[in-house]
């Protein structure tokens, strides 16, 4: 597959996300084009909602659009999403190279629990995966705690393999998901169905020393329900879908 194609494809896993089907795959939903929303470099987004420092919070942000300075990056947070630390000698990623001694996310026991709080425990975990891969190309960590019957997730895990084995990487790409309060309920066939808020701070990605394309913050507390199963004394992420559509 050529260069060319590779980033066209993990272009339109990005504008996927920032249409609110988000960077953990949704049912099966097709991939829309990269010049919806996830734009090279020198172009325009038509719709970049505003992250901010933190999860996500009560209300969706109508703020002004980041990166209308010219000068919008991909915000760094203080701590993974467990609230473990980061090594004193990591490094984010730049226009010059990718991310270096990025730390593998470590599973907090409460993650392993059938309760709400450890649902989110378990997203913040999920979360860090994620990140890990978007950091370092490696999905193994994101793959394990994800169904692989969520098509869209092996989509976008394969996606950001490519853009590493091409020789290029991602900035950014952290994607927080905060459980909405009182919607812990389990379904007859055993899943959860739990409303998020998302709270994403974008991505770019580099070629060359160079933004070829990036994907905007985006934060709402009212487009996502992720379905989730716990067995064999653990959580396993299923998918993720518009609100209400599960």
């Amino acid at each position: 597959m050529g260069d060319a194609l590779k980033r066209r494809k993990f272009a339109a896993s990005l504008a996927a996300l920032a249409l609110g089907l988000t960077l953990a795959g949704c049912n099966d939903t097709p991939d829309p084009e990269p010049e919806d929303t996830a734009t090279s470099a020198g172009g325009s987004s038509s719709s970049s909602p505003e992250a901010s420092d933190g999860g996500a919070s009560d209300s969706q942000s109508s703020s002004p659009d980041p990166s209308a300075s010219g000068d919008w990056w991909p915000e760094q947070p203080e701590k993974m999403a467990t609230g473990q630390e980061f090594p004193d000698d990591y490094e984010p990623a730049t226009l010059e190279h990718p991310a270096r001694n990025v730390p593998k996310p470590v599973m907090p026991e409460e993650a392993k629990q059938e309760t709400e709080a450890g649902a989110q425990a378990f997203l913040d975990y999920r979360t860090d995966a994620q990140w890990y891969l978007m950091q370092t190309g490696d999905a193994s960590l994101v793959r394990k705690v994800t169904s692989n019957s969520c098509e869209a997730c092996e989509r976008q895990f394969t996606q950001t393999e490519d853009v590493y084995s091409s020789g290029h990487w991602v900035a950014g790409g952290l994607e927080t998901y905060q459980v909405i309060s009182d919607s812990f309920l389990k379904s007859e066939n055993g899943t959860y169905t739990v409303p998020v808020g998302v709270n994403n701070r974008g991505a770019k990605i580099i070629e060359n020393n160079d933004v070829a394309i990036e994907q905007k913050p985006i934060r709402s507390m009212d487009d996502l329900d992720v379905s989730l199963i716990f067995e064999n004394g653990g959580w396993l992420y299923i998918t993720a879908s518009p609100r209400g559509s599960l």
